[in-house]
């Protein structure tokens, strides 16, 4: 398992539930251009190079370089496990429960990594153990991970196959973030929005008369957004049903 802080735009005054849904579903882009691409990879990295100011020994790291994702770049330090990802919404810091080494060492290169990427986003950290925004502290959860902290898990995992396959391994980590709960929730939901727009515009063909090849195309392409959309939210919901539950 790994401690998972979220950091996403937050208005003043609003809540972090509406905070962190519209970080998840606001952006309905289906593919990332290259103007997009270029300033989300120079965001990145200069929080990287911040990030090496504060984190000790051999560190890896994986930018996007073509269109079509939604993560921009992650690091990992090898050391630790500490893992941070910036995708097109929000990002991510992560660290193993079971990291190796001085807990309050380990606390500063947190506290070094959320604030490295707030400085160059904006954005505001959310601690998913404690509910509540992030205090600077890394401390053990009171209940089971949430479903965006068993997807930051798998990403962390996935990082490290990459630190010892090298690119290939890369683009493994890559995949694994995509898996995220959170990605697959916000990429479901674009789908959604997109499947409910061309299904409409077909059938409003349909009601004028036209069923000439397009109209059925832009039929089948929205049922198939439709399905696809709502396959993606139920898989990111999983995790979460799949855990233990305590009393």
């Amino acid at each position: 398992m790994s401690y998972d802080i979220t950091l996403c735009p937050r208005r003043p005054g609003q809540d972090w539930e509406e905070a962190l849904a519209t970080a998840d579903a606001e952006d309905t882009a289906v593919e990332t251009d290259e103007q997009a691409l270029a300033a989300g990879v120079e965001t990145f990295r200069r929080i990287e190079a911040r990030l090496r100011e504060v984190v000790d020994g051999e560190v890896e790291t994986w930018v996007a370089e073509e269109t079509g994702g939604d993560v921009y770049g992650e690091l990992r330090a090898l050391d630790t496990g500490l893992q941070v990802e910036l995708f097109d919404r929000s990002a991510s810091v992560t660290v193993p429960e079971d990291a190796p080494g001085d807990a309050a060492t380990l606390d500063a290169q947190v506290r070094g990594a959320v604030e490295a990427v707030r400085q160059e986003t904006g954005y505001e950290a959310y601690d998913h153990h404690r509910g509540e925004t992030f205090d600077g502290t890394v401390a053990a959860p009171a209940a089971p991970a949430t479903v965006e902290t068993a997807g930051a898990s798998e990403g962390a995992e996935g990082a490290a196959a990459g630190a010892e396959a090298g690119g290939p391994g890369r683009r493994a980590a890559a995949d694994a973030a995509r898996r995220n709960p959170a990605s697959l929730r916000r990429r479901g939901w674009i789908y959604l929005v997109l499947g409910i727009v061309i299904t409409i515009l077909a059938i409003q063909r349909l009601g004028s008369g036209d069923t000439g090849a397009l109209t059925i195309i832009l039929l089948v392409i929205g049922v198939l957004d439709l399905l696809g959309g709502a396959l993606l939210v139920a898989v990111s919901q999983r995790p979460a049903a799949d855990e233990p539950t305590t009393d």
